[in-house]
């Protein structure tokens, strides 16, 4: 898994999009005009989202080190 990800850039990047249109989605949802009723397990999911982009950012500035240091060693 790790080395199809290695070598697929396109596949951080829709992970990375995806992750935040999920997050702006859940916020716009959660905190717009008409918010639902929160309950104890939709605010423990809301946490599990808002995590996300913790995670996408980790894994895009993970690629892109991985990008530059096998760009530097290739030469």
């Amino acid at each position: 898994m790790m080395d199809f990800i290695y070598r697929h850039k396109i596949i951080t990047a829709l992970l990375v999009l995806h992750s935040l249109s999920l997050v702006t989605w859940v916020t716009i949802r959660v905190f717009g005009d008409n918010p639902p009723e929160i309950s104890a397990g939709t605010a423990t999911a809301l946490t599990a989202v808002y995590g996300l982009p913790a995670l996408a950012y980790g894994l895009w500035k993970w690629r892109g080190g991985k990008v530059k240091y096998n760009a530097e060693n290739s030469e």
